[in-house]
């Protein structure tokens, strides 16, 4: 066949040098998206953010009652909420709790802590049944059953929402409303852990 006087091009081998720069470089830069990435997450919604403003969760006695009878906050993921029960009837709680939160009789409030998003990192704050504690699995932060802190890194106490009860004995939490946890001081409760914990801290 004859050359028609034009070089070919032919693939030179790629230089040991060359490849682990260019590795490196896609590398570090695949490292610095996926870290860029990270923070945009905590912009996405979650699941539990599906509620706003004033919400009807159900009749306030009864949900009371549940409560207590379980030694249970009712869970609302749908709000990223507990809804647990307080005492009016102590000045102290009454001092921190009674402007904002429900009160059904002079010894049966509600309230509506954020149990979804722990003042610490954010993390999603589980009740234990055995020590009556929320407790955060992330860096063990942990919240007597009225969402005070008890413990671990968190600044201060469960944020929470205010609440009512309205005309028709309905207990309301306003999502629109949140309210800043109580500080580490608070201790309205005095509540010591009733058994073991449920995550090691």
């Amino acid at each position: 066949m004859a050359d028609d006087g034009k070089s070919r091009s032919t693939l030179k081998p790629v230089e040991r040098r060359t490849f682990l720069r260019y590795s490196l470089i896609g590398s570090v830069g695949a490292g610095l998206v996926g870290f860029g990435l990270g923070p945009l997450g905590m912009l996405w919604p979650r699941l539990g953010d599906g509620l706003f403003g004033e919400v009807a969760l159900g009749d306030a006695r009864d949900i009371a009652n549940n409560v207590l009878n379980d030694r249970t906050p009712l869970r609302i993921p749908d709000g990223g909420i507990s809804v647990l029960v307080w005492d009016p009837s102590s000045s102290a709680a009454m001092r921190a709790y009674g402007d904002d939160h429900a009160i059904l009789d002079d010894t049966t409030g509600l309230m509506a802590v954020n149990s979804q998003s722990c003042p610490h990192l954010g993390g999603g704050v589980p009740w234990c049944q055995s020590s009556q504690w929320f407790e955060c699995p992330c860096h063990g932060s942990r919240y007597n059953r009225y969402g005070e802190w008890q413990g671990g890194p968190a600044p201060r106490g469960l944020d929470r929402y205010s609440s009512f009860v309205d005309d028709d004995g309905q207990f309301v939490v306003d999502l629109g409303n949140p309210l800043t946890g109580p500080a580490r001081t608070a201790n309205a409760l005095e509540q010591p852990p009733e058994g073991p914990a449920c995550i090691d801290a």
